[in-house]
């Protein structure tokens, strides 16, 4: 008897059924290695950039510790100095022509002329890791950190120290040449004392001796180095100074002198001293200024009429001492303030007619008979000694207002600390305010130039004044620039 035949959709099922279990282990054998895979592949590229990341920052540590002992050795306080480097992998590199600063005065004559002050090479005590990628430099006495993006930042600041419209810079530079691979120590040392860039015993081309305070012109420091975007912030973080950056790799931080400060001799006539860099507000400290006869019209000022002025676009400004017959001691003399903001339409006056007068007495060991005479013009006064603002009278040496109208009011709101006060034709105000806002509102670049009315009589080569005022972050009054060879060893 036979048996009777299965059916062929329960064969089917049952054939599919038999080859779906090994298949599915094996499917689910392959499902655990791939995971295995990757799990294994992304775990140990994270431990690799962990173990990276982890040797940078060793790295960073370590040339920290190594700028701060290097500083000694660099500045004297110490010989010879070494760090022993804890990385075990990457590599350490001394490359004395790592970088390069070039510092130079520009316009220093007045002329456009520029003068070098320094070109040299930086150096650089470097880290790179084992991809080259990241890279960690001691250079010009501050710690640099480059990623494998190519930015950088800065780690620990270089010995630039700008406060105040002084700029100290003591170029440390490295010297030597050599390489090691992971775990080093770093030797410094040095056997030369620093060298005084400036100032320094030396003239330029005019004459002039490289001392301080600078006059006229730009500082403006320069320095290659593939730090220099990390360079360029630390400079706009520090100063106020005019920031660029010319080319790849290149940064250049430009401060302006601050012009004619302290005491100063007397211009001739058409010539004047310089304001430069003024800072905002009323920074104008004190101003002052004695004029006297020329050596050969001793006796008398005769017909006294003098000034200081002052051009910029459409402001006018100008300081007038005057006086007829001025012949004795004890005279009064007068003195005007004139300003005005379009050019010369109207104007803003202030005047007193006896807050000046003439002083005699004895000079250079002469007696007091009578020919020694002068003035003495205190702008900048403690004392409350008030001018009236009003039409100023046509005795200006050079803007002549006798046909110009004075303004119908004047408003000090400007500059703190201004008092928001509006003047108008018989109102008084403190004379050091009046000068403080006027200054203000020509600063902060200008020249106040010396001016002779109908007089000849003044001779400027005898007469002096003293001016200060406070420095915007964009200026430098002082340098004090140094060299510092310091010879370093790796291994």
């Amino acid at each position: 008897m036979s048996r009777p035949r299965t059916p062929w959709l329960y064969r089917f099922v049952r054939d599919r059924q038999s080859q779906a279990e090994p298949l599915g282990v094996i499917l689910v054998i392959g499902l655990v290695l791939v995971s295995t895979t990757v799990v294994v592949t992304f775990g140990f590229t994270a431990i690799e950039d962990v173990q990276s990341r982890s040797e940078i920052d060793r790295a960073e540590n370590g040339m920290t510790l190594l700028d701060s002992r290097l500083s000694t050795v660099a500045l004297g306080d110490s010989e010879r100095q070494s760090v022993d480097l804890p990385t075990s992998n990457g590599g350490y590199t001394v490359d004395e022509d790592a970088g390069t600063i070039k510092i130079v005065h520009r316009n220093y004559d007045g002329s456009n002329d520029v003068e070098l002050v320094s070109n040299t090479s930086l150096g650089a005590i470097v880290y790179r890791n084992e991809n080259g990628d990241d890279a960690i430099a001691y250079q010009g006495g501050g710690v640099w950190r480059r990623y494998d993006d190519g930015s950088t930042r800065m780690v620990s600041p270089p010995e630039f120290h700008y406060r105040e419209g002084s700029l100290t810079f003591p170029l440390v530079r490295i010297r030597g040449n050599g390489s090691a691979a992971g775990r080093t120590t770093v030797g410094a040392s040095t056997t030369e004392t620093s060298t005084s860039l400036y100032p320094r015993n030396e003239t330029y081309p005019d004459g002039t001796e490289y001392r301080n305070p600078v006059e006229n012109g730009t500082v403006a420091v320069t320095i290659w180095s593939e730090y220099a975007e990390a360079w360029g912030s630390y400079f706009e973080t520090r100063t106020d100074g005019n920031v660029s950056y010319p080319a790849p790799n290149q940064v250049t931080v430009e401060l302006i002198s601050i012009g004619t400060l302290g005491d100063f001799q007397m211009p001739p006539e058409t010539q004047g001293i310089t304001v430069r860099g003024m800072d905002a507000g009323h920074s104008l400290d004190d101003f002052s200024f004695t004029i006297r006869p020329q050596d050969t019209e001793e006796s008398s000022f005769s017909n006294l009429d003098w000034s200081f002025y002052a051009k910029q676009g459409q402001r006018e400004f100008e300081i007038h001492v005057g006086g007829n017959g001025v012949n004795s001691c004890n005279e009064d003399v007068a003195l005007s303030i004139y300003y005005s903001d379009d050019g010369g339409d109207t104007h803003h006056g202030w005047y007193s007619d006896d807050y000046l007068e003439t002083e005699c007495g004895e000079v250079n060991g002469k007696p007091a008979d009578g020919d020694e005479i002068w003035v003495d013009v205190d702008l900048t006064p403690e004392n409350s000694t008030d001018v009236t603002f009003q039409k100023v009278k046509n005795d200006n040496v050079h803007f002549k207002s006798g046909s110009k109208t004075l303004a119908s009011d004047a408003r000090f709101d400007s500059h703190s600390p201004d008092p928001n006060v509006t003047y108008s034709s018989g109102n008084t105000e403190n004379l050091t305010l009046v000068t403080r806002h006027y200054f203000a509102q020509m600063g902060p670049d200008f020249d106040l130039v010396v001016a002779d009315g109908n007089n000849a009589g003044i001779g400027e080569s005898g007469s002096s004044g003293y001016i200060y005022y406070g420095g915007s972050g964009k200026v430098v009054t002082y340098l004090h620039i140094t060299e510092h060879n310091v010879t370093a060893t790796v291994g």
